[in-house]
């Protein structure tokens, strides 16, 4: 049975307590919709980029957001399983427990038509450096997902089960390709299961992509100091507090835009005129020659009724004229 070592020191109590009450504030504040929709939107580029950008493939993140707008025939395969295998966590986060088949089925989906299909999902043939052997990846794997769903690791904070659970899939190395999207999409996975998530408004990809020194350091010290995992806890928790602090402190600016637009009653939007609220959000600007890109088989007319509308209400501002108009947010 794998039985886990660590120490909570006074480093990480503080970071989850800063979790805590971050996620206390993110859960009482009410912000438009739109704005939701859009922090949802950011975290996710951010994600894929960063995921990405650490497994040596590097897409821009203007790529990245024109291939989930649907804005480019080109679309990267990558991005598109990255994307599959992200929304996927929520809908697998309901069981009751977690699989050693679920991170298999992630991998599988982060791989596909990109690896031959015996590879998609598949436990690694060949030895790497400081890894388990090939043939011992499915007794840890089995081992580990058997500690996951024990009491020991359920009376853990779900950030340190969490934790422990993508650090010991770091260190096994499971699968051919993709293995710390893997293992960063299982940390997800426990959180979710826990129903301890923050529904996509959160990522740590891109602090472990800012920090790779410390990142490996850390991973490194587990084994140094006799597989005790109470740096890598302190390293983890750093992170996902900063990035919940941040993220509070954009809704609290969100809120203030929220309440205006009750008092003035601008709340009230049609999906199409949220549509070009995001795209503005997005991209700064829209004209005339947009139009169809953003609203394919959607007449020029109609657009600009719900641009009026929108103008009318002091959302968007305009400048210029007739087919040179440029619209922004206000």
């Amino acid at each position: 049975m794998f039985f886990p070592e660590f120490t909570i020191t006074q480093k990480t109590l503080k970071n989850i307590g800063t979790v805590e009450y971050s996620r206390a504030i993110a859960d009482s504040v009410k912000i438009l919709p739109v704005w939701e929709k859009q922090l949802r939107k950011e975290s996710l580029i951010s994600r894929i980029y960063s995921l990405l950008k650490i497994e040596g493939t590097g897409i821009d993140e203007q790529t990245i957001k024109a291939s989930l707008e649907g804005f480019t025939e080109n679309k990267p395969q990558e991005v598109t399983n990255f994307a599959d295998a992200l929304r996927s966590i929520r809908e697998i986060g309901r069981k009751l427990e977690l699989e050693e088949i679920d991170i298999k089925y992630i991998n599988q989906t982060l791989t596909q038509r990109l690896l031959p299909k015996t590879k998609q999902g598949s436990y690694r043939t060949l030895k790497k450096t400081g890894r388990p052997d090939p043939g011992e990846i499915l007794a840890k794997i089995v081992t580990l997902f058997d500690w996951l769903n024990s009491l020991d690791a359920r009376e853990n904070h779900p950030l340190i089960t969490a934790a422990i659970l993508s650090a010991e899939m770091l260190r096994i190395e499971p699968f051919e390709n993709f293995n710390q999207s893997t293992a960063s999409m299982a940390f997800d996975l426990v959180l979710e299961s826990y129903g301890y998530s923050l529904e996509g408004l959160i990522e740590i990809d891109s602090y472990f992509l800012s920090s790779r020194k410390e990142f490996e350091e850390a991973l490194a010290e587990i084994e140094k100091n006799n597989f005790d995992y109470t740096h890598w806890l302190e390293y983890i928790t750093h992170g996902f507090s900063a990035k919940t602090y941040n993220l509070v402190e954009k809704i609290k600016l969100l809120e203030k835009d929220t309440k205006v637009a009750k008092a003035t009653g601008r709340v009230k939007v049609t999906e199409r005129q949220e549509r070009i609220i995001e795209y503005l959000q997005d991209y700064g600007l829209l004209q005339n020659k947009d139009f169809p890109v953003v609203f394919p088989g959607i007449s020029e007319d109609t657009v600009l009724r719900d641009l009026k509308s929108l103008l009318d209400r002091g959302i968007v501002k305009k400048s210029g004229s007739t087919k040179s108009s440029r619209y922004e947010l206000s």
